[in-house]
């Protein structure tokens, strides 16, 4: 039987030792293949809450999403990141906390979350109204970042790693 959880300590956030990590990560898994599959269209959804504290604590660190991206285009996905900043557009807040070079390299589109753009999530969720963009994708891969504020109870609930939902 497979694991259906995976935990690791990544103590750097260098991208060839975090690559690693990330490979160390899922392979109890399956890898990133047991998730993407070629042709899937898959959305990165980094917390990218404001442009205004670069590497700070409210933004997924930029070198994760760049390897997790790497990881999706080997297995023949094809990312995007988006996400509805609270502060700005999620390319400004990408540009102001560090993505721009990667975004670039790895030709990755931005979709801005925002607006009324929501699609229901079925008869039993109806009361649900999920971002239509993520309801496209084939795959979304949520990449938070733990906060580290008293605003909020943690609950871990969502707020890991790594977590990755087959849309399909």
């Amino acid at each position: 039987m497979n694991p259906t959880v995976s935990l690791i300590r990544s103590t750097s956030y260098d991208r060839s030792l975090l690559q690693q990590s990330l490979d160390q990560l899922l392979d109890p898994l399956g890898g990133m293949a047991a998730f993407v599959k070629p042709g899937d269209r898959v959305l990165l959804k980094p917390n990218l809450l404001t442009g205004s504290r670069p590497t700070k604590e409210c933004v997924t660190r930029p070198e994760l999403v760049y390897c997790v991206a790497q990881m999706v285009q080997a297995a023949g996905g094809e990312p995007f990141l988006g996400d509805s900043p609270a502060f700005g557009s999620a390319l400004g807040v990408a540009k102001a906390n560090g993505y721009l070079p990667f975004i670039e390299e790895l030709n990755l589109p931005v979709v801005e979350m925002q607006g009324k753009r929501y699609q229901i999530a079925g008869q039993e969720f109806s009361h649900l109204l999920l971002s239509k963009e993520a309801m496209e994708a084939d795959v979304v891969i949520n990449l938070p970042k733990v906060k580290s504020h008293m605003q909020l109870t943690l609950t871990l609930g969502v707020k890991i790693y790594l977590v990755v939902f087959p849309v399909r």
